[in-house]
């Protein structure tokens, strides 16, 4: 156990925490801006923000996460002072769009959780939320990392050395997406950088041909076996059974299969036609209301007045 961070929680409730990536994103791009100079903080200031979400009993949704103003006197967590006006504006203006919704904690970027995050996590308690969480990203994560480097915490009382103190206690957490939050993700895909775009296209291409690679390396033993230039094993042959069975099989199911495809193309189609027909009426009406403003006394009388325009 260090001097800021407990190894468990000593009280079995813990909080069901769901984290949505619009907060990941805003955490990133916080750091992002204010480490290339693209905010008015200085590169090696503090970067700190506040979250936003829901909770209802002990299931909280953080939803997003917001800058935040402060005294940039000092650079020292442990000194550092929240911008009292700045922090109740921001939760006006967020309330007054989601009702439902308040102030959860706040975050910052930096490789552990230290003393003077503890510090700033008391301050935060006592002035805008009884028991925060505190979230945690590594700015220099492992390359070799599966996880999101995201730590979220809330702290406890704990016992150090006969001793009662407050420490960090780390607490489990689940990604979330809303299908609105989809949407945004895939806009901000198709926006990205042409660089950024590549380099997505040649990791495809790279794990395409792993894939195939594999795939013919699969094959080629199974040739070999059935011309008994390898011996039999029953392990790998049943690894391979299992991934053929997750295949469709296309001999017996290839006219369920047509009319899928058949069905789904229709469907396509009548959208486009239907989509057509409407961007044709909106037209139609469009030119009435014009014909209706030119030629105000002509009431009733559509198929006259478009012979006189002839």
């Amino acid at each position: 156990m260090s001097t800021v961070r407990a190894a468990s929680r000593e009280s079995g409730d813990s909080r069901v925490v769901m984290l949505h990536p619009l907060a990941i994103v805003g955490v990133s791009d916080h750091f992002t801006r204010v480490k290339l100079g693209g905010s008015k903080q200085d590169a090696s200031s503090p970067i700190v923000g506040i979250l936003f979400g829901k909770q209802t009993e002990q299931e909280v949704s953080i939803y997003d996460a917001l800058e935040v103003a402060y005294d940039e006197t000092s650079k020292n967590f442990g000194k550092l002072q929240f911008d009292d006006e700045f922090v109740q504006k921001q939760k006006e203006l967020f309330t007054a769009v989601y009702k439902d919704r308040d102030i959860l904690g706040w975050y910052t970027v930096a490789t552990e959780a230290t003393s003077e995050h503890l510090a700033l996590h008391k301050q935060f308690a006592q002035k805008y939320n009884e028991n925060p969480l505190f979230l945690l990203m590594d700015p220099a994560p492992r390359l070799e990392s599966k996880e999101l480097p995201i730590e979220i915490f809330e702290y406890e009382l704990h016992v150090v050395q006969d001793t009662p103190t407050m420490l960090f206690v780390p607490i489990p957490w689940q990604l979330e997406t809303l299908q609105a939050e989809q949407i945004a993700m895939e806009q901000v895909a198709k926006t990205s950088s042409s660089d950024a775009q590549s380099a997505l296209y040649e990791s495809l291409d790279s794990s395409l041909n792993t894939l195939t690679q594999r795939i013919n390396t699969m094959v080629t033993y199974l040739e070999k076996i059935q011309q008994n230039q390898l011996p039999i094993d029953y392990a790998i042959l049943r690894d391979v059974a299992a991934i053929a069975d997750k295949l469709p099989n296309f001999d017996s199911d290839s006219h369920l299969l047509h009319a899928d495809l058949s069905c789904d193309y229709n469907d396509a189609l009548t959208i486009s036609y239907l989509a057509a027909l409407t961007k044709q009426a909106s037209a139609l009406f469009d030119l009435t209301d014009k014909f209706n403003v030119i030629q105000p006394g002509s009431v009733g009388g559509g198929i006259h007045s478009s012979s006189k325009l002839a």
